[in-house]
């Protein structure tokens, strides 16, 4: 059968209905009408992205399983959503015609968005209105509003007629002008004579006057900025008047894009002339800006770079953001504009300029302006400007229109804000035997708690997280200070989900994927997303995993969270899903790369995946990205226009490592060529005026001939035979080492012989300030700048770190918490950490000399000044205010013998062992302790040295806030060794304090002794004023027996009624317990318990724990008295004092009635028991009934003559006469032979005898029954009427006994009837 059409598979540019229409189409074309046949045509011609779509949707069902229905309303459920008709009636209504759209082509945009409108039978004239409204015309729309009875379809037809007509008019007067060019082809016109190496053409194009053909101008696609039309460019627009003016629609146009810069002066009384120029207008946008990003003070500021300003500018704005980091002075400088208006100015300040690796201090102007912040011509003199940067940066207003065009289409994406990626939800996987782990809230400095309530009060607010009462997981945070002082919260998961999470494995794209997607483009464009994973929602199951633990309570987050080990492979997906399909774009986990063959074909993708991120809610953060770049480093590789070739920055480091200065720089330098021998030829040759150097007595002389083999060294650590090329396939390994004075780290491959190849190199100068990090620090920064210089290599992918210094280990191993006291950037850097999957391993100094030697051999770096942590500005700027600053702890940390060490200690590493005992405090947290400024700090205490204790501690004591609370403000602030015991001592010795204490913890408990028997030792006290009575309440200790008595009066007299009364039903107790009541410790209490032989206690005043049982008791009496609601005072007692003697008591066990009755008492619960006896009776009853129906009531009686049944065996007579003698039971009887045996029988065995039968003769003895010989006839019989004489056994009976079972009859065998027997 032949087959009509062909079916391809879906382009993501096109829509998902028209090619399943298209598809259906083809079915009915070749008469496919089998449902499991169209689907199978479909899975196999949908194309690979597609399939992956329909099967990553439904996994882990089969796409097979399904129908063809399912499977295209799937992804149009996934590609097109339903969406909103208000939304979609709204862009309809929105919607206007375009300067280059037909009418026709304006109506089929306006049909295709009403699919979801549901206008009904209103379509045709809401199409009318919005042709009316939306022609953007003003000649069609005057003719159109004039027309009477307007319709849809007349509307139509007028303005496609008008439409035509014009296009039809200007072909016409394009012809002539041609004609007109034709014949002035030889002459030389000076309004579009172009020099060219001296000669001079005509320019014959219409387009834009060059000298080329119309069909190859490049301004054929170009839109003319006078009519708004493509086609041309304004100077060649024939819509201009004809006195050469611009039209009304390129007038309005300069008006709205006219500069805005107005010329200001500034007046300095100190000059002696005004020096003009241009700044922006402030409070307003420039659209003809160059911006770039300048380092101020620590703090990363958009300038706008302004050639006519004269000095730089900083809005008032940016100044109150960053108010701390500047300190202005007052000036005489004088700003105004050239209309006379003056801009205050607020001050003046000298500020630190960083750009680049260039750096300079400058003066900078402060302006009482809202606005942009200006690089004037003083800076523009001092710094050299990447302009190449900065053309390519995102903001520029001078970048092409068509890139212009796409952002503000999009402008949306770049909205300041959290992004919410829809449809899509993150799913942390976790072992489902994994055991929940719950970390408590780490204590938080007293500076930060504040901050740290903020900023979780900012997160709840935006919904990142959402507070909880109980979690079963909790991580621990870590408060990060920014340097602008806000804070940072981040969860330490390496201790709780990390460590038993499945990582999701998610395939990074591998190098030979990243060359092919961006090898040959022409422009780069990158992408960088504004707080990537928080974008991404959790689902619900997955929210408790990343539950944080805070001093506020329970906080869970509704965002993928940093730091949890899954998130880059989440990440990946998430990203991949969205922009599938499209060409030419990359995403490598936290970049997103887009180029094309051109830079239509770059700008189409650009705005593909910008309209896929607006439609899907995602954002990104405009000043990070970069469009329409040139070329772009990747992976180690430049890649550009014209190939991919690899970057000199991988071996930098080696390149341009400074010669050895010295002996130790030498070895370093031979040792990392020795950690390479294996791979370099002639080593021992090339290296023999090196190792001159290296021998004893020989004086340190660096000549041309050892830089000639340090350089050709170099060269073989440069070679392909030492460095690889990244395969994501291949381990990846990260050495890192410090010296003294520079950082140096080496990215290397795994190989399959076991040996390391280097991918990378790098290194760098230790700052000023870094040059000061204990060696702890040195080390721990070494790792931190080999992480972020390899970023690329390492994110996504295992590696494992390799540091020399063994402490380390504990402080970031993987599966350990961020430790608590380590020092703040520390714990800064712990965190960073947490991004990546890795393993930390010690190595050997000796072991590690790749690393040592390019620390040993930075490269020298432009870093003027080291960021100071957040906290520790903090934790100084409160020591300025206390009686002890920071300068007068650094001047005694330096004259202390102990601290001194210490310091030493720190900056230059710690002996393996102890050296003494005064320094073993330190040397204990040696991990954690740092320097700065000279003064010593533990985590983020600092250390007081002996002359400033007693100063600190009344500075704690102000306000005599007690030892815990002291305890804990000291502990957020300071720290020497005995701190806690000085701060005890100084509490204890305070009068004041001591005065107006609480009272002391709780002796341990010490319970009474339990008595031997019952009612040895009663508890006895007072209930009430209760419901307006008292109550005697008295408790057994054995029994836990209650008595209770309404009292009228407490008085002593009644009390001793009351137990008068009580004695009377359980006798004298030995010992009686109670309080120090009148009643209880009056004479004529004492006189009757002594008279009764009682012993008498009290417990001690103001303490009634020492009578706790008749506390409980009276606790237990008022909850029971408040629960019942019915019935008197008196009612309610005894239901109370019934139910509580009848339960078991929590202490015994037992009901206190059964340990002081010795019995259970009787109650409706008792009533659920069976009663066995009733029912035996019942079944017996109804047996009798039952048996009954068939049975005659006969009485038999004493004396009577019966016939009783012959059970003797071989008999042949069944009855035989007697007479009955005695009833031995309600049914049974004895009966006297005639022979005089007695025999027993059941009435069921008696016929009643009506005649004598003395002498009938064919009475048959029973001599085999057994029932003559029963015992019972032995027994005495009485009946009520007479006395039966007793019957005795005749003497001979036992002789008569003959067996029960029947006689054998004896019979020869027949075989034997021949033979004769004896």
């Amino acid at each position: 059968m032949p087959t009509y059409g062909k079916l391809d598979s879906f382009d993501e540019s096109e829509d998902w209905t028209q090619y399943v229409e298209r598809m259906e189409h083809y079915f009915n074309a070749n008469e496919i009408d089998e449902e499991d046949q169209k689907r199978d045509i479909f899975l196999s011609v949908c194309g690979k992205n597609t399939y992956k779509l329909i099967r990553d949707l439904l996994a882990p069902a089969k796409p097979g399983t399904k129908s063809l229905a399912d499977l295209t309303k799937l992804v149009k459920d996934h590609r097109d959503p339903v969406p909103s008709e208000i939304i979609l009636r709204f862009k309809f209504n929105s919607r206007t015609r375009h300067s280059d759209e037909s009418v026709r082509t304006f109506i089929a945009a306006l049909r295709s968005l009403t699919e979801h409108c549901n206008y009904g039978d209103t379509l045709n004239a809401m199409l009318r209105d919005r042709l009316v409204v939306g022609i953007k015309s003003d000649r069609i729309q005057r003719r159109l509003l004039a027309e009477p009875n307007l319709t849809f379809e007349k509307a139509l037809e007028i303005a496609t007629a008008m439409e035509t007509a014009e296009k039809n008019a200007q072909d016409i007067q394009a012809s002539g002008t041609n004609g007109t060019f034709q014949k002035q082809i030889n002459k030389v016109s000076k309004s579009y004579t172009r020099n060219n190496s001296g000669n001079s053409k005509q320019g014959d194009c219409y387009r834009c006057g060059g000298n080329h053909l119309a069909a190859e101008c490049r301004f054929k696609d170009a839109k003319c900025h006078s009519c708004k039309k493509k086609g041309h460019i304004a100077k060649k627009c024939r819509n201009k008047s004809a006195n050469g003016n611009l039209s009304e629609n390129h007038r309005e146009f300069k008006s709205r894009f006219k500069p805005r810069a107005h010329f200001m002066e500034q007046d300095e009384s100190s000059e002696s002339e005004n020096e003009v120029y241009s700044v922006f207008h402030f409070g307003n946008k420039s659209n003809e800006a160059y911006k770039v990003q300048i380092n101020v003070n620590e703090c990363e500021i958009a300038m706008e770079i302004d050639t006519g300003a004269s000095v730089s500018i900083m809005s008032e704005d940016t100044y109150k953001e960053y108010k701390s980091k500047f300190r202005i002075e007052p000036t005489s400088a004088k700003l105004r504009t050239y209309m006379g208006e003056q801009i205050p100015v607020i001050g003046r300040a000298i500020v630190n300029v960083n750009y680049k690796k260039e750096s300079a201090k400058l003066p900078l102007l402060i302006v009482k302006r809202k606005g942009p912040n200006l690089l004037g011509r003083d800076w523009l003199n001092k710094l050299q400007l990447d302009w190449k940067d900065i053309f390519s940066v995102v903001g520029s207003d001078n970048q092409s229109s068509d890139l212009n065009v796409i952002l503000e289409a999009n402008k949306e994406v770049f909205k300041d804000e959290l992004g919410t990626v829809k449809g899509m939800k993150a799913k942390i996987y976790v072992d489902e035997s994994a055991v929940p782990k719950y970390f408590k809230a780490r204590p938080l400095p007293y500076a930060l708690k504040d901050k740290v309530e903020m900023e979780l009060e900012r997160l709840e607010k935006e919904g990142q997280i959402q507070q909880v009462e109980f979690s079963d997981w909790a991580a621990p945070i870590v408060p990060v200070v920014k340097e602008n002082g806000s804070i940072r919260i981040c969860g330490d998961y390496k201790v709780t989900v990390n460590a038993v999470s499945k990582l999701d494995n998610y395939p990074i794209p591998k190098t030979e994927d990243l060359y092919a997607t961006l090898g040959g483009g022409q422009e780069y464009t990158k992408l960088d997303l504004n707080q990537a994973y928080q974008q991404i929602e959790l689902d619900e199951d997955s929210k408790r995993y990343v539950t944080i633990n805070t001093h506020k309570g329970l906080f869970r987050y509704n965002r993928l969270p940093y730091g949890v080990a899954s998130s880059p492979g989440i990440f990946q997906r998430t990203l991949e899903n969205v922009v599938q399909g499209i060409a030419n774009v990359l995403v490598r986990v936290d970049d997103i790369l887009i180029t094309g063959k051109t830079r239509e074909e770059h700008l189409n993708t650009l705005s593909e995946v910008l309209s896929r991120f607006k439609r899907i809610g995602i954002r990104l953060k405009k000043q990070k990205c970069v469009f329409m770049a040139e070329e772009v480093v990747y992976l180690g590789f430049k890649i550009n226009k014209h190939g991919i070739y690899p970057v000199e920055s991988k071996v930098e480091a080696i390149d341009k490592a400074p010669s050895p200065t010295n002996v130790t720089e030498l070895k370093a330098y031979l040792g990392m060529l020795n950690y390479y021998n294996r791979f370099l030829a002639n080593l021992s040759h090339l290296l023999k005026p090196l190792h001159v150097l290296l021998q004893k007595d020989t004086k340190w002389s660096w000549e041309k001939e050892q830089e000639k083999a340090f350089i050709e060294s170099k060269q073989l650590l440069k070679s392909a035979s030492v460095l690889v090329h990244f395969d994501p396939k291949k381990k990846l390994i990260l050495a890192c080492d410090a010296s003294p004075y520079g950082l140096g780290a080496v990215l290397s491959h795994k190989m399959d012989d076991g040996s390391d190849k280097p991918i990378a190199y790098t290194s760098r100068t230790l700052t000023s300030a870094e040059k000061n990090y204990s060696v702890l620090e040195k080390e721990s920064l070494a790792i931190i700048f080999g992480i972020k210089k390899f970023h690329q290599y390492l994110y996504g992918h295992p590696v494992t770190i390799i540091t020399d210094h063994k402490p380390l280990i504990g402080l970031f191993r993987e599966d350990k918490p961020i430790p608590t006291m380590a020092a703040s950037r520390i714990q800064r850097w712990a965190l960073t950490l947490a991004a990546y999957e890795y393993t930390i391993v010690y190595k050997e100094g000796s072991l590690n000399g790749n690393a040592d030697g390019l620390s040993r051999l930075p490269l020298k770096t432009n870093i003027e000044k080291t960021p100071t942590p957040g906290d520790t500005i903090l934790l100084m700027e409160h020591l300025a205010t206390t009686p002890v600053d920071a300068k007068q702890i650094q001047k005694w940390t330096r004259k202390d013998t102990i601290l001194s060490m210490v310091l030493r200690y720190i900056l230059n590493g710690w002996p393996s062992k102890c050296p003494s005992e005064d320094i073993r405090p330190y040397y204990s947290r040696k991990n954690e302790l740092c320097s700065q400024d000279g003064c010593i700090l533990w985590g983020g205490r600092v250390i007081i040295p002996q002359p400033g204790r007693e100063a600190m501690l009344n500075e704690l004591h102000q306000g005599h806030p007690g030892i815990t609370r002291m305890k804990s403000l000291a502990r957020s602030y300071i720290w020497w060794p005995g701190m806690d015991n000085d701060l005890e001592l100084t509490v204890v010795n305070c009068y004041s304090c001591q005065e107006n204490r609480k009272l002391p913890a709780e002796a341990p408990l010490h319970p009474w002794e339990y008595p031997s028997h019952p009612w040895s030792r009663i508890h006895i006290d007072f209930a009430g004023p209760f419901m307006n009575k008292s109550f005697l309440i008295m408790v057994d200790a054995y029994s836990k027996w209650i008595d209770i008595h309404v009292m009228n009066s407490t008085t002593s007299e009644a009390t001793i009624a009351k137990l008068q009364q009580t004695f009377a039903t359980h006798g004298l107790c030995d010992l009686i317990i109670s309080d120090n009541g009148a009643a209880f410790t009056s004479k004529e209490f004492a006189d009757y318990v002594k008279s009764n032989g009682i012993e008498h206690r009290t417990s001690a005043p103001w303490h009634p724990a020492s009578n706790g049982c008749a506390e409980r008791a009276v606790q237990s009496f008022k909850e029971g008295m408040k629960k019942i609601k019915e019935g008197t005072i008196q009612e309610k007692l005894n239901r109370f004092l019934f139910n509580y003697r009848i339960t078991p008591q929590t202490t015994t066990g037992l009901a206190p009635s059964e340990l002081l009755m010795k019995r259970k008492l009787k109650s409706r619960l008792d009533l659920v028991f069976p009663n066995i006896e009733k029912r035996v009776q019942e079944r017996q009853q109804k047996q009798k009934h039952y048996h009954d129906k068939k049975s005659v009531n006969r009485q038999i009686n004493v004396g009577q003559g019966v016939f009783a049944r012959n059970f003797a065996i071989g008999s042949k007579i069944k009855w035989i006469p007697g007479e009955v003698i005695k009833q031995s039971g309600p049914l049974s009887f004895h009966i006297k032979l005639q022979d005089g045996r007695v025999i027993r029988r059941h009435i069921d065995h008696i016929r009643v005898r009506n005649f004598d039968c003395t002498n009938n003769e064919n009475e048959e003895k029973c001599d085999n029954d057994s029932d003559l010989f029963e015992p019972e006839i032995t027994i005495p019989i009485s009946t009520p009427e007479t006395e039966q004489p007793q019957i005795e056994k005749p003497s001979n009976m036992t002789e008569q006994m003959e067996p029960r079972y029947p006689k054998r009859i004896r019979k020869e065998p027949s075989h034997l009837k021949d033979f004769v027997l004896k």
